[in-house]
Order: C-alpha cells, then sequence, then structure tokens
C-alpha cells in the first residue's frame, strides 16, 4: 500500500470517527427547556399583554387612556383583568379631567365600565383634589364614579374630608362624601 492510499484511508476513518462521536452526542436526556414560572403556567388568561395601552373613545373623541403593567385578556368575555393600572379620562375638549391608579383593576371592553383596587388614587386636574380609597367604579353610561369603600378627599389647600364612601358625576361638580367622619380639617 502507498504512503497516499494509507493517509486517504486514515483521513476517511478519521471523519467517519469523528461522525459517529457527533451523532452519539446528540443521544441522551435532553437540555433542562426554559419555562415560564410556575405562577405564570397558572394564569388561566387567553392572552397576557405586558405593557398595556389602549385608549377609550366614543363617536371619534378620545374619552380615556388605559395602561396597565400587566393585562390579563379571556376570549370568553370582554373583561380585561388590570394590574399596576392607570386611567386618564379626557374633557371634550380633549384637556385631562382626572388620572386614576391603583395595583389591580377590571376593565369591561364593551361597555367600558372600569373597576379599581388597592390603593386607589383619584386627582381631579382642574382643582388638583385627592380621592384616595381601596375601591373605585366608573360608569361612562351613567356618567357616574363612586367608591362604596372609606374615602379620604384632600382638597388643593390641604383641607381633608373623609367618609364610608363617596360618588361624583364626571364633572366632579356634585362630588357626595357619605357619613362623614372626625373633623373637616386642613
Amino acid at each position: 500500500m502507498s504512503v497516499r492510499t494509507f493517509l486517504e484511508n486514515c483521513a476517511s476513518w478519521r471523519i467517519g470517527v469523528l461522525l459517529t462521536l457527533i451523532s452519539l452526542g446528540g443521544c441522551g436526556e435532553p437540555d433542562a427547556v426554559s419555562l415560564a414560572s410556575s405562577d405564570l403556567q397558572e394564569i388561566d388568561a387567553d392572552n397576557v399583554i405586558f405593557g398595556m395601552v389602549s385608549f377609550i373613545t366614543a363617536n371619534g373623541i378620545r374619552e380615556g387612556h388605559v395602561q396597565a403593567d400587566t393585562a390579563y385578556l379571556f376570549v370568553d368575555s370582554a373583561k380585561a383583568e388590570l394590574h399596576q393600572m392607570r386611567i386618564l379620562f379626557f374633557n371634550e375638549d380633549g384637556s385631562q379631567l382626572a388620572t386614576v391608579t391603583g395595583t389591580s383593576g377590571e376593565w369591561d371592553q364593551t361597555t367600558d365600565r372600569m373597576t379599581a383596587w388597592g390603593d386607589v388614587l383619584l386627582i381631579v386636574h382642574s382643582d388638583q383634589r385627592r380621592i384616595e380609597t381601596q375601591e373605585l367604579n366608573y360608569d361612562p353610561e351613567a356618567e357616574r364614579i363612586w367608591s362604596d369603600s372609606a374615602t379620604v378627599q384632600t382638597m388643593a389647600d390641604g383641607s381633608i374630608t373623609r367618609g364610608s364612601a363617596f360618588e361624583s358625576d364626571m364633572e366632579f361638580r356634585n362630588v357626595r362624601i357619605a357619613s362623614i367622619r372626625g373633623a373637616i380639617s386642613r
């Protein structure tokens, strides 16, 4: 056998061994697959949106701007569960009317009714009034915003009114606080 034939046979043999080792390397247990955390896997939502932004409009006029850190949407419902939410309401002229923030909430995308829960803060932009509660409801059909939970209203001058609930029209001209407790203070 010539040296050339010997070297060609060795090269072929080496390539064969190398291919066999590579193919054997693919056998065995697969590497660990990266999966979402068990908390995320247990969510029943059909869609999860991170950094959700949406607009509420009526007859082509922007009425609101809804933001949430996370939104959970369900195919069989028009309701969205919102986490770390913020809603900005607008006047008919496009100016900012009020802002609502809360740790969680629910938005019915068919009726635009909303409920916010957990450290809810409502700021009325016209007079810088702040209303704090644990639950806040909004019904655009009735043009009403209200809470059946303990409420603290702080006016721009520092005066504070506490009550068991509140209700208002969306212009915030008729704000009613129920069962006022304690002194109205500054």
